[in-house]
């Protein structure tokens, strides 16, 4: 077997079975990868998905609640493919995904592979949207290859994930370094791999479409930042070299009035600022007008960002007290 596609799934019938029909349309011969969905104890009827019939070889395989880190690992120890492929269950994937990230993880050595994921959040998909397929097939240049790109380490994710079977078992498989969700540990498995000697490759023919409920709700997504917040805090007690490697979190440490620039006491002051209680307040009154009265995405966007960014930095200074 060439191929194991891992999906975990909690309660997500509908978006597995997208998952799903997407990689019955790959350009991978059916012959050469399975798929194995873990249900990670759903409360909701999976029958749809345990019955269901696919040119491919499929497992479904049930477990206890515990997780996406322990689903994804659970699948990796029952499959039998040379590449693991780990999809999140609200990703549908281009025809060539699959063969394009086993191309790149069988062509190299110590290569952790990645596919570009564009994020989706209205209305319901069909197999594959025709932008997103003009990405893939724009991706294909002369002679039938593909441009990749190398990243930093800190952009690994598991939503679209590839890696030598060897490789994951070797690098300790995945692990939940924070002790709950979001767990970070898809950037933990990045700079474990960075620090083995991997390189983290993006490969532009593998697309895939992340339907995030979450976009469609900016009180679900601030809620997640501010926990996603608070965990990073235990990340950076786990890998004390990580946190400078994480951008995102240089403007929410409290300041350190020897060592910080004059650029960065200010942004850390702005940011500072932006998070309290009326500020925050006034933002979301804002959004909230805007999106009822011009719903312009240039004006939008920006208030997205600022809103998510201070409910992170609230959820990483109550990580930082609680550790105190």
């Amino acid at each position: 077997m060439l191929v194991s596609v891992i999906i975990p799934n909690y309660n997500r019938q509908e978006a597995v079975l997208r998952g799903l029909n997407s990689l019955c349309h790959q350009t991978l011969p059916a012959a050469e990868f399975e798929v194995i969905v873990v249900d990670d104890g759903s409360t909701t009827d999976t029958q749809a998905i345990s019955s269901r019939q696919f040119p491919f070889e499929f497992q479904f395989l049930r477990k206890k609640n515990e997780g996406a880190t322990i689903a994804r690992n659970f699948g990796a120890q029952h499959s039998q493919g040379d590449v693991l492929v780990f999809i999140d269950d609200d990703v549908t994937v281009s025809p060539q995904a699959l063969a394009a990230l086993a191309e790149v993880c069988l062509g190299g050595e110590r290569i952790v592979a990645m596919g570009r994921l564009i994020s989706r959040s209205n209305g319901e998909p069909g197999l594959f949207t025709q932008d997103a397929l003009a990405v893939a097939n724009k991706a294909v240049a002369g002679n039938g290859r593909f441009p990749n790109q190398y990243l930093h380490f800190s952009h690994c994710n598991t939503q679209l994930l590839a890696v030598k079977r060897s490789d994951f078992f070797d690098l300790g498989m995945l692990q939940d370094p924070t002790g709950g969700w979001p767990n970070w540990d898809d950037v933990d498995f990045g700079y474990r791999s960075h620090l083995a000697g991997f390189h983290l490759l993006e490969v532009e023919q593998a697309v895939g479409e992340h339907w995030d409920y979450s976009l469609a709700d900016l009180g679900a997504a601030c809620r997640r930042w501010q926990r996603a917040g608070q965990s990073a805090v235990r990340l950076f007690q786990v890998h004390p070299g990580l946190q400078s490697h994480i951008p995102m979190f240089h403007d929410k440490t409290p300041i350190d009035w020897k060592q910080d620039s004059p650029r960065q006491i200010i942004r850390k002051s702005i940011r500072a600022l932006a998070a309290t209680s009326i500020m925050l307040w006034g933002m979301e009154q804002t959004t909230s007008l805007i999106e009822r009265t011009i719903p312009s995405p240039k004006l939008l966007r920006p208030l997205y960002r600022w809103i998510q960014g201070s409910y992170m930095f609230r959820g990483f200074r109550e990580g930082l007290n609680e550790s105190a």
